[in-house]
């Protein structure tokens, strides 16, 4: 019975809008006054009583009063909090903000924004949203999303944004003003994690395009070869040597690439942890057992014990890497292991030159167009295994010898990125 009259006023108040509270209001309150002021000094002869009377009016109107309100605000808190329960079970962020204070902060985040992000509404609200971007997000996606806002109109972009734990993710993030009264009030902001979307866009347009440069590569091998093989003088055991080496290398590119995409499709998310110095020592330990003259020096592993979150890629990726630098005529490569607050960084060094400067920049700065031209996979493979690993793959600008570094998140990090800059 205790918990009945909140529910029941609550149904009530369901039905009742401001106007029709106004209404009932008036009319009670109208009918009160005719029965205190002309009913009751006809009825009732006794002057004492008539005052009581009339006096109880007072506590009546009181009374139907706060049941009117609590009604009415019984109803304004369920239907808010069943729209706030349908935000939090949103897949997808959701914020507002307010222009009319400076620097447009958040005022609200829905539990898909903390999902996503790794942020808790408290360590969000009263912060620009810029607070989400970092080194590698690009300016062009920020200006156009900053001008939407300035011009109040709608605005739909994808930028790299980094959750708490420093982890970059593709956001696609749509806002729309909200006006009252004419005013732009708030800013509704969307936000969806497209990063899986992304990486299967990326990884089908570079596989597609070292396909195709090879295919066309070897397949012109091959042609040359059989046109000589028509000719009267022809070496027949040289030739079909040729055409059997193009096509073996363009079965293993094939096989390679088929490998490291079905592990990256089929174990999504999946990571181990290993301790980097016995990664990197097995990695150069089988690249000498294939490659006896391998020159890849190591240093700093030993130092570490440090363990680190990997992809189950990330082994087979950095052998690739290893093998391209540090095998075959004037190969050689170093490795340089950094231990940071929430990351071990491996600085990988090209000292042979086997990988043009252009094509580390390519890979790093995403620009997998059809005019640029990439002699290997292996960089992009590392660089998406390192991403799975939820690190990060950067060129170290104007090194020379050219630098990769790869940063690998350590096992025992704390999910925290500093809140205190913007």
């Amino acid at each position: 019975m205790r918990s009945y009259l909140p529910t029941a006023l609550g149904e009530v108040g369901q039905r009742l809008t401001p106007a029709r509270v106004a209404l009932l209001y008036a009319v009670f309150g109208f009918g009160l006054l005719v029965v205190s002021d002309l009913v009751l000094p006809r009825v009732v002869a006794d002057p004492r009583l008539l005052r009581e009377l009339q006096a109880a009016k007072g506590a009546v109107e009181v009374l139907a009063s706060a049941v009117l309100v609590y009604a009415l605000v019984a109803s304004a808190q369920r239907e808010l909090r069943v729209k706030e329960r349908a935000l939090d079970e949103a897949p997808v962020g959701v914020t507002l903000t307010d222009p009319r204070r400076e620097d447009n902060p958040i005022v609200y985040v829905n539990e898909g924004f903390e999902r996503i992000t790794g942020y808790s509404a408290s360590a969000a609200l009263g912060r620009n949203c810029r607070f989400l971007q970092g080194d590698h997000t690009a300016e062009g996606p920020v200006a156009r999303l900053r001008e939407a806002i300035d011009a109040e109109r709608p605005v739909s972009v994808e930028l790299l944004n980094y959750r708490a734990d420093g982890t970059p993710f593709w956001n696609r993030v749509a806002v729309v003003p909200v006006r009252t009264d004419g005013e732009v009030t708030r800013f509704l902001g969307i936000q969806r994690d497209v990063t899986e979307r992304r990486e299967r866009e990326q990884r089908l347009s570079v596989l597609n395009r070292v396909l195709r440069h090879n295919l066309r590569n070897k397949l012109n091998v091959v042609l040359a070869r059989l046109t000589r093989l028509e000719e009267p003088d022809a070496d027949l055991s040289a030739e079909t040597a040729a055409i059997r080496e193009a096509t073996e290398e363009l079965l293993d590119l094939t096989e390679r690439i088929r490998a490291f995409d079905a592990a990256i499709v089929g174990e999504e998310g999946a990571t181990r942890t290993v301790d980097v110095g016995a990664l990197l020592d097995g990695v150069v330990t089988d690249l000498r057992a294939d490659h006896p003259a391998t020159d890849v020096t190591v240093t700093g592993e030993d130092e570490t014990g440090v363990a680190v979150e990997t992809h189950a890629t990330l082994e087979a990726a950095l052998e690739e890497l290893l093998s391209l630098l540090g095998t075959g005529e004037h190969a050689r490569c170093t490795v340089a292991v950094g231990v940071e607050e929430r990351f071990v960084v491996l600085a990988v060094t090209d000292h042979g030159g086997r990988v043009p400067p252009e094509d580390l920049r390519v890979v790093a700065r995403d620009a997998e167009t059809p005019l640029e031209h990439l002699r290997g996979i292996e960089l992009w493979l590392v660089r998406w295994a390192v991403e799975r690993s939820n690190g990060e793959f950067a060129v170290e600008p104007g090194a020379d010898p050219p630098v990769v570094r790869l940063r690998l998140r350590r096992a025992d990090a704390t999910d925290a990125r500093p809140t205190d800059g913007e």
